[in-house]
């Protein structure tokens, strides 16, 4: 008797915590962690060292939108003064793209991103300064 009393115990808590979500599993967290560089932040000539793979770059706060496939606004997102950022979004096709704004530079290229099941997908956003 008081083992069918305990199983019957059991099947209630279990019952309960389903019903409120506890016995639910959740999807592994996902999205997309970046970073954001401004360059070139010098004038690029024919000096030595002027083609090296990094010049003048430096990491660079700005405003981006991670739109989906129909250009619906998923997030906003604002890169720290170390130009990192990280956003959680379930898996899917997006494009993280510059926020507008009034002046043409810096300007940068949208940039397509697949985030797949518990993963994050690592970017960088390339914002060109227009100096030669």
């Amino acid at each position: 008797m008081r083992l069918l009393a305990a199983v019957a115990l059991v099947a209630v808590v279990i019952g309960g915590c389903s019903e409120i979500g506890l016995g639910e599993t959740l999807a592994p967290p996902s999205g997309i962690r970046g970073t954001v560089l401004l360059g070139p932040t010098c004038p690029i000539g024919g000096e030595p060292g002027a083609h090296d793979p990094v010049p003048c770059l430096t990491p660079y706060s700005a405003e981006l939108v991670v739109l989906d496939l129909e250009s619906v606004v998923v997030e906003r997102i604002t890169s720290g003064t170390d130009g990192k950022f990280t956003v959680d979004l379930p898996p899917g096709e997006y494009v993280i793209a510059p926020e507008g704004g009034e002046n043409p530079y810096p300007i940068a290229q949208p940039v397509p991103v697949t985030v797949a099941p518990g993963q994050y997908i690592e970017v960088e956003i390339n914002y060109d300064t227009g100096i030669r």
